[in-house]
């Protein structure tokens, strides 16, 4: 069993529900999560949509590019993941960024990791895509993390003074990029599959002064032998799993 306060639900309760929907992210406050994870693509006229793909195919069965399509068009359809769930959520809509709002001030103990997908970059300025998630976010901005694997993107929210902010590594020589020891990330996550194996976390000055979280962990024994290498927190898609199981 391991503290919700240690553990990330990512993209909502993802084994049971269809990812980065009001359903998804709901069940995993539900089943005990203090904390949640989405992703933020936008429509053709820049507006956000919780989304991981930049194209509804595996998520929602169609061949649409969510950057050539326009927002209303996009909240039409179901986000229901029929390849791995079937037909059981095909009435889940793609949800708009705004009902984060929403799920966020029903359960003020929450906080949500925000990441801004950096395709989203290649047809809006990061100056608009802050401008238009803060703008969404101010209402809970308390309960927010803004981040990205665009560690100018991270920067510029931190410069923007949004009082939480995360980057995404692409690599783990990048704890040094000057862009983000620049941008001072509250939270550093990273693919635990790239952390060398005899790496000293302890040893790296710069995870002194935020915490690093790691993904995709779908099991105790990886998550245990994580935390005892001195990770701080879990992201993970068997979030009641890791909450509950106690055969550790």
């Amino acid at each position: 069993m391991i503290h919700a306060n240690r553990l990330v639900a990512h993209r909502g309760y993802q084994s049971k529900y269809p990812e980065n929907t009001a359903v998804g992210l709901n069940q995993a406050i539900e089943a005990g999560a203090l904390f949640i994870e989405l992703d933020v693509q936008f429509s053709l006229d820049q507006l956000p949509i919780i989304y991981h793909d930049t194209n509804l195919v595996r998520v929602s069965n169609l061949n649409i590019e969510v950057s050539k399509t326009l927002r209303a068009a996009l909240l039409k359809h179901s986000a229901y993941e029929p390849s791995r769930l079937g037909d059981q959520f095909i009435g889940e809509k793609i949800a708009p960024l705004e009902i984060l709002v929403d799920i966020l001030q029903r359960n003020p103990l929450v906080t949500a990791f925000v990441e801004i997908k950096d395709e989203a970059i290649q047809h809006c300025s990061r100056s608009l895509i802050l401008q238009t998630i803060q703008a969404i976010l101010e209402p809970v901005r308390d309960q927010t993390v803004i981040m990205s694997f665009d560690y100018a993107l991270a920067l510029a929210a931190r410069e923007a003074q949004w009082p939480q902010v995360g980057v995404v590594l692409h690599r783990w020589e990048h704890l040094d990029n000057p862009l983000i020891r620049q941008a001072r990330p509250d939270y550093i996550y990273v693919d635990h599959k790239i952390i060398p194996a005899d790496f000293a976390l302890e040893t790296a000055q710069q995870l002194t002064n935020c915490k690093l979280v790691t993904y995709e962990v779908g099991d105790m024994l990886l998550a245990q032998q994580l935390l005892g290498r001195g990770v701080d927190m879990l992201e993970t898609f068997e979030i009641a799993l890791l909450l509950n199981d106690t055969t550790l």
